[in-house]
């Protein structure tokens, strides 16, 4: 039966377009510790002693119930990565490294390439007027820049009234209850730092809107094929429906189901394992999807969201550790807790997938001293 499942999910989501190389893998019913599916052989292996420390951090949070998921640690040609748990619990499907995630707000990194990649052709200015693109949006005065690092002052979408519980919403439709919110929610665009998923998937939006494609397709054209991300794709509900992925999403061991919002992208909605996100890293450390001044743009500081001295960019959050400056995101989504670490300054990245919430947040300063 399972087969048959991954299967029929396979073929959906070659239909639907929305992985260049097919879908979720069909996995195992024993733990697997290295890949299947890629050839990282021309990466080494870390000292046995911070090999072990490593894997004993993530073993120990295990235990203790916080840590449920796969991870992969890189520096200087050295890789190592694992699997712990369970991508279902009440199948007892065990997690391999290979497993797809829902990457929550790590998204938000791949939909400010999109938009970079579109400030990079020329086809849009990051300090374009919103309006110019989405004329029907009846808020004025804001910039695709404001979006971008979260200074456009507009309310979550998450928590408007009015959602029509009976279908997935899209895009479109958080423009719609947008333009009925009253006044007294909206900040003034510019003033200050005020994270909302509204901002991104108006992103979104506006790449469908200039490219002529939907975001599904021109994530995959242009980001995650070039990127050798063979698996990769946002997902769409509508067609392939939540149940069918293999790895589930819990907080607690209970499983959350599917609601309106998993219609929206730009926010969240990027399915990914590690090694593809590994992928990306690699990537984005080329001029193969961005060159170096749109990188170094989308890298620079544009509000400060802490007092000591962390940054949100564009589409990454920014932080300097030891000297060295880390561009990253992290992302919670119904059962999916995501982190996705980079050092610009040293060959350095880390990616956690978690899908059982429990407990604390794992610190990522301790995920950072596993590569010192």
């Amino acid at each position: 039966m399972r087969k048959w499942r991954i299967l029929l999910l396979l073929l959906g989501l070659s239909a639907s377009a929305l992985a260049s190389g097919g879908g979720p893998f069909s996995r195992p019913e024993s733990s697997h510790v290295s890949s299947k599916f890629y050839d990282l052989s021309s990466y080494c292996s870390f000292s046995d002693s911070t090999e072990n420390k490593i894997h004993s951090y993530f073993l120990k949070h295990y235990k203790s119930g916080i840590f449920n998921g796969t991870y992969l640690f890189f520096s200087n040609d050295s890789l190592t990565q694992g699997a712990l748990g369970w991508a279902n619990f009440s199948k007892r499907d065990t997690l391999i490294n290979d497993d797809l995630f829902q990457l929550a707000s790590v998204s938000k990194t791949i939909t400010g390439v999109a938009v970079l990649l579109l400030h990079q052709d020329g086809l849009l200015n990051v300090d374009d007027s919103v309006h110019w693109y989405l004329p029907d949006l009846t808020r004025r005065n804001l910039t695709i820049r404001n979006l971008l690092c979260h200074m456009s002052g507009l309310p979550d979408y998450f928590y408007f009234s009015g959602t029509d519980n009976s279908k997935h919403m899209v895009n479109h439709d958080v423009v719609n209850q947008l333009n009925q919110q009253p006044l007294n929610t909206f900040g003034i665009p510019g003033t200050y730092h005020q994270y909302s998923n509204t901002n991104y998937a108006l992103l979104a939006h506006i790449v469908e809107r200039v490219s002529g494609m939907d975001f599904r397709r021109f994530t995959q054209k242009y980001i995650f094929e070039p990127s050798g991300m063979k698996y990769t794709h946002i997902c769409n509900f509508d067609s392939i429906p939540m149940a069918d992925y293999a790895v589930q999403g819990y907080e607690n061991r209970h499983l959350y189901g599917d609601i309106p919002h998993n219609g929206t992208n730009g926010d969240k909605g990027v399915y990914a394992n590690t090694v593809e996100m590994f992928f990306l890293d690699r990537a984005l450390r080329t001029s193969f999807v961005l060159h170096k001044g749109t990188r170094d743009l989308m890298w620079t500081p544009q509000v400060a969201t802490t007092a000591d001295g962390a940054f949100y960019g564009l589409g990454w959050r920014i932080k300097w550790i030891d000297g060295r400056k880390w561009v990253f995101h992290n992302g919670w989504w119904k059962g999916y807790r995501t982190y996705y670490w980079r050092c610009l300054e040293e060959d350095k990245c880390f990616v956690v997938l978690t899908n059982n919430v429990y407990g604390p947040f794992l610190r990522t300063s301790e995920l950072v001293d596993l590569l010192r």
